[in-house]
């Protein structure tokens, strides 16, 4: 593991409303996300996307809700209640279980953020890095996992199946062969499965990118098992909930990502690329409007130099900087007449 310098956890940094709160709980707890059209989820994502701290607490609440431990702990709660009231919520959305998820929350936070013993012999297991920091773990099976900054990683081994949940950020994994027992890794979006091979999964906002750099891999979005593509070494594929893209071809030998220190990326939104930087920025990172947050940008970036790759991006792209020293927006020329970088 790789100690970089310490850093407050963003909640305590810009601590949210009770109305934030709210909507988030509504959203993810209370089944609105289930009901919302394309634009809903496009207005809900948006709000998100204006603070980090919001951000941050809808990922947390989102892991936590989808963890395998927080449906037992819901039926345990739900046994003193009604049959009906105690079912899970892919059947239901009761409000009892937004106190449930806020207790389990506080738990399983305190469990995650516990540093990793790659020593430890064991098959299931949560790994977690912080702001600026990588580690590297081997796994009961003799995998390995390598894991970006800000990202959190559940890891199910049984007799039949080896399976990994991406919760956020993003992970290289290294797999050992074992013809019995398929590979899989889930993200918000989409499912990867491997028997041997070498591939990347990056979980950005509403899409996850996954990269192979060696062997043969399957992928489908996580609503649409019939939609499963093969992924080649030296190809990757951008993956939503509900679609994946077509498959784009890249040069091996000139690969680099975030275990050299850097990022490559071909013309994804600016917002993407934020997800990135803000895993090792100091300062989080935003885009201030509309047409910002939708440009499409590319290039490799230095992620130890995150100052320097916010200026290429403003001399490029025609953007103004503001740092109020809580955060750094990025406007498009038109939204912002104040530049302080």
């Amino acid at each position: 593991m790789t100690p970089m310098k310490k850093q407050c956890p963003l909640g305590e940094q810009h601590p949210l409303s009770e109305k934030e709160e709210e909507r988030i709980y509504r959203w993810i707890v209370h089944g609105e996300a289930e009901k919302a059209d394309a634009e809903a989820w496009r207005q809900y994502q948006n709000w998100l996307q204006e603070s980090p701290a919001r951000a941050h607490k809808a990922s947390q609440v989102d892991g936590v809700w989808n963890h395998p431990e927080f449906e037992k702990a819901a039926r345990l709660i739900g046994s003193t209640l009604p049959l009906d009231t105690a079912t899970p919520r892919r059947y239901r959305n009761p409000w009892y279980l937004a106190a449930a998820a806020a207790g389990f929350l506080v738990a399983i936070t305190v469990s995650l953020l516990q540093p990793s013993n790659p020593s430890t012999d064991a098959g299931n297991r949560l790994y977690a890095t912080e702001r600026q920091q990588t580690s590297r773990n081997a796994l009961a099976d003799g995998s390995t996992l390598d894991m970006s900054a800000q990202s959190r990683v559940a890891v199910d081994f049984s007799e039949r199946e080896r399976r990994i949940r991406l919760y956020d950020g993003e992970a290289r994994f290294t797999v050992a062969k074992d013809r019995q027992r398929p590979f899989v890794v889930e993200s918000r979006q989409a499912s990867v499965k491997a028997l041997g091979t070498v591939f990347n999964v990056d979980q950005r906002g509403d899409i996850t990118e996954l990269t192979v750099l060696e062997g043969l891999v399957s992928a489908h979005p996580l609503n649409r098992p019939d939609k499963t593509q093969h992924v080649a070494a030296g190809e990757r594929v951008r993956i939503s909930g509900n679609a994946i893209g077509p498959v784009q071809k890249f040069d091996l030998h000139n690969y680099s990502d975030w275990l050299q220190g850097l990022v490559q990326v071909e013309n994804i939104r600016l917002e993407e690329l934020l997800v990135e930087f803000n895993r090792y920025s100091d300062t989080p990172l935003i885009a201030g409007d509309r047409h910002t947050r939708n440009l499409r940008v590319g290039g490799t970036f230095d992620l130890k130099d995150i100052h320097t790759n916010l200026q290429i991006l403003a001399t490029l792209h025609g953007l103004t900087i503001s740092d109020s020293g809580d955060e750094i927006v990025l406007r498009s020329n038109g939204n912002s007449t104040h530049s302080s970088l």
